[in-house]
């Protein structure tokens, strides 16, 4: 299985003129935790800040519930010492720091594997093992034990120098979205296979599904530009069904080590049967430069009958596509098998980033004390958040009762989940689908305002989508490469990338032949692709502690 790549490329470090729209409140050079005479610990910290974080009036990231809850119940102030809105600026920001000596902020997460792996190098944040051991609770610490590959990103010589923020485990796996009135109105059963699947995409292409006279629907969206195996719109089933492998991601051999799996055998028949796809008209005439964002306007507008997308889609674009298509209807199904059997797909990586520490933080204490009262959240048993976040934002009380509907807060509904360090409410990687499963098969009530919020409230289709999911774990198909970018790589990826989506696209689009792919794979192994097969491995061995 694949760990998701933090393997994004060396960033250039900026100059302070570049870094002016930044929004600070002070430099983070005067980051350093302090304890005050009343025993309360100032911890600092910077972070992006995005659109859907939303604030009371007068409060912001230094004052909001969670950090006067955090002071008054648990002694620690959190100071936030800046903010931008994205990742890119924010790894600048925190790269000019490194590179001009400015002190770090106490804590602070990092989602680049490079930038990890150079704060790592330079010795300004520090190793973690010993503070697991000493200050973390057990259950966090059982959390750790369960996916220890999930400090790999920060792991360098053995140690680990920093903790995950885990995502959902398969959060953003995808099941296929299908136009069930299109089944229905053509005598169609939700398909098994992927030939049941080509049987309905002929039939949404050539049997006038949306009933307008006109030979103009697809039936499948796709997009490749950024790579076959996506967040939205993805096509990692197809390969899936042809093999144990996805396009840009490293997987197990059959020896063990882990290979491309764009370079593997299955990658040909996968791309011949796109092919055959394209030429039957059943995907979009321009899927070659199709990015998630423009693929998915074919499904909203109601010219699409299949998208493949995670449980969250539910709520966009499904939505979107339903307010424009009176009368549509659109079900969650299981991914199809392939001619053998095989079913497969893109697995979302365990984690999101690494909380890493400056070398100078005093209080690992607390923030493990932090930490573990987040969790107490999600496991129901807080002392601090029993009926959820913050009343007056997430939910408020009606005689005796939590009430979480939105329009019943005065103000409207906030989430407060926004302010805590992880900057969204945390999960154990695969908890959330596993909660979802239980809620939707067995039609129990929510017994709290997590399972509420998180599950209840977003609606059936996500739970069935959820649950869906969820059953189809074992056919997940990880990034297990999560180090910073080889050496090799940072000369060779932007060639190689390029000549992979170049060489996919020609096939598909039958502009090359499928002895393309043969080519590419020769090329690809004489260009740098061989050495970084290499690389990889021995960055996985040492981080397993193999070497």
């Amino acid at each position: 299985m694949l760990k998701k790549v933090f393997a994004t490329l060396t960033a250039t470090v900026l100059t302070a003129g570049m870094l002016a729209g930044c929004t600070d409140n002070e430099s983070a050079s005067s980051g350093g935790s302090s304890e005050s005479k009343d025993g309360k610990v100032t911890i600092t910290t910077v972070r992006t800040l995005k659109d859907d974080t939303k604030f009371r009036d007068g409060e912001d990231l230094n004052n909001n519930p969670i950090t006067r809850w955090s002071e008054k119940e648990l002694g620690i102030k959190w100071e936030t010492l800046w903010t931008v809105p994205n990742d890119e600026q924010y790894n600048n920001k925190i790269r000019l720091a490194l590179s001009s000596g400015q002190k770090l902020p106490d804590v602070f997460k990092v989602s680049d594997g490079q930038l990890i792996n150079d704060l790592i190098r330079s010795g300004k944040v520090m190793p973690v093992d010993e503070a697991i051991e000493k200050y973390a609770s057990p259950r966090l610490k059982e959390i750790y034990e369960q996916f220890p590959e999930a400090f790999y990103p920060a792991t360098v010589d053995g140690k680990r120098y920093g903790i995950p923020r885990f995502s959902g485990g398969n959060g953003s796996d995808s099941l296929l979205w299908i136009r069930k009135d299109w089944l229905d109105k053509l005598g169609l059963q939700p398909p098994k296979t992927i030939e049941d699947l080509e049987k309905i995409m002929d039939a949404f292409v050539n049997k006038d599904p949306d009933g307008n006279g006109k030979k103009d629907t697809i039936g499948l969206t796709l997009a490749s530009k950024n790579g076959l195996a996506t967040w939205l719109a993805d096509g990692s089933f197809i390969f899936g069904a042809y093999g144990n492998y996805v396009p840009g991601s490293w997987s197990k051999g059959e020896n063990g080590s882990l290979v491309y799996g764009s370079v593997q055998p299955s990658m040909k028949k996968a791309l011949e049967k796109l092919n055959e796809w394209y030429k039957k008209g059943y995907l979009d005439k321009e899927v070659g430069i199709l990015d998630e964002q423009t693929a998915i306007e074919s499904f909203v507008a109601g010219k699409s009958g299949i998208i493949s997308a995670p449980p969250w889609a539910a709520g966009w674009p499904i939505t979107d596509a339903l307010k424009n298509n009176p009368g549509a209807v659109v079900e969650p199904y299981p991914l199809p098998s392939g001619p053998d059997g095989k079913i497969g797909r893109r697995g979302e990586g365990l984690i999101t980033g690494m909380f890493l520490f400056s070398k100078d933080f005093k209080h690992m204490d607390k923030f493990f004390e932090y930490l573990d009262a987040i969790y107490g959240y999600i496991y129901n048993d807080s002392t601090y958040f029993e009926y959820g976040l913050a009343e007056g934002y997430d939910y408020v009380m009606k005689d005796g009762k939590p009430v979480y509907d939105a329009d019943q807060i005065p103000g409207g509904k906030i989430d407060p989940g926004k302010y805590f360090i992880t900057e969204d409410i945390p999960t154990v990687p695969y908890m959330l689908y596993e909660l979802a499963e239980e809620l939707y098969t067995t039609k129990r009530d929510a017994k709290n305002a997590y399972e509420y919020t998180k599950i209840v409230s977003q609606g059936e289709p996500y739970m069935k989508a959820a649950t869906i999911v969820n059953q189809q774990n074992q056919y997940r198909i990880e990034n297990e490469f999560t180090g910073p970018p080889t050496k090799t790589m940072q000369k060779r990826s932007e060639f190689l990338t390029k000549m992979e989506r170049e060489t996919f696209a020609n096939i598909i689009y039958g502009r090359a032949p499928f002895s393309a792919f043969d080519d590419f794979v020769k090329k690809w192994e004489e260009s740098g692709g061989k050495e970084i097969t290499k690389e990889v491995n021995e960055w996985y061995q040492a981080v397993k502690g193999e070497k």
